[in-house]
């Protein structure tokens, strides 16, 4: 007796569980009968959480820099598929930027290719209209939208900021170059100039600078007078 009992508790324990189950809003992922109806997603890919960001700076480049490409890694979450997937992308509250005078971007040219599992979102950053003088703030937000059968279901990881500038700061160490190395007063293209030694990574120069290496203190002592040799030559490009 006992042990119908617990059968009989067992089995109305489960009944109770599928309906709490049909209940359940699976994103359009189930039919109304029940039926499985899988769909692929689509999410940016972050590597690090801090990727929903991302800084970009002129500043440092070579005036002949003028323009830059973002490209934003978007991931194919389900199944590959031999039909290209189409995606696209909204622009997302917050955008200052202005599309043609701070960016390009080709919304209707996003797909997954057949049987591939990454794409990308090209976006061209624009450097003429930036100020050289003040941070502009500008600032490009993105969501990520499907298309057709491809679904954007993850919330989280569907949004992108790009922010970028054109400005160029006097950095911390220039004093000691400027007064004991021969460097000279401050100007944009002096330091960029001493940047293009070093891929225009403002880090790898304080690093030297702050740092006990005798012998790549020595090379930027040397670079440093080959950008005064330079200017010397060449005043009018100060």
């Amino acid at each position: 007796m006992k042990k119908t009992i617990r059968n009989i508790l067992i089995a109305c324990a489960g009944v109770i569980m599928f309906a709490a189950c049909s209940d359940v809003d699976f994103g359009g992922e189930h039919s109304s009968d029940g039926s499985f109806e899988p769909t692929n997603q689509a999410i940016f890919y972050y590597a690090q959480p801090g990727d929903t960001l991302v800084n970009y700076s002129f500043g440092v480049k070579s005036v002949d820099t003028l323009t830059h490409v973002v490209y934003l890694p978007v991931q194919l979450v389900g199944n590959l598929s031999a039909e290209e997937q189409f995606f696209t992308v909204e622009v997302g509250k917050g955008t200052n930027a202005v599309a043609g005078k701070h960016y390009t971007l080709n919304a209707d040219t996003l797909r997954f290719a057949p049987n591939a599992y990454r794409s990308f979102v090209p976006v061209t950053l624009i450097r003429a209209n930036l100020s050289e003088e003040k941070n502009d703030s500008i600032q490009l937000v993105l969501n990520l939208v499907g298309k057709n059968k491809l679904g954007t279901r993850f919330a989280k990881s569907n949004k992108v900021t790009i922010t970028f500038n054109n400005v160029l700061s006097k950095p911390d160490f220039w004093e000691v170059m400027e007064s004991y190395w021969g460097l000279g007063p401050f100007t944009r293209n002096k330091y960029r100039k001493l940047l293009a030694y070093y891929d225009s990574n403002e880090t790898t120069i304080r690093n030297i600078m702050t740092g006990t290496d005798a012998t790549a203190q020595g090379y930027l002592y040397q670079h440093v007078q080959e950008v005064v040799a330079y200017f010397a030559a060449h005043p009018n490009e100060l």
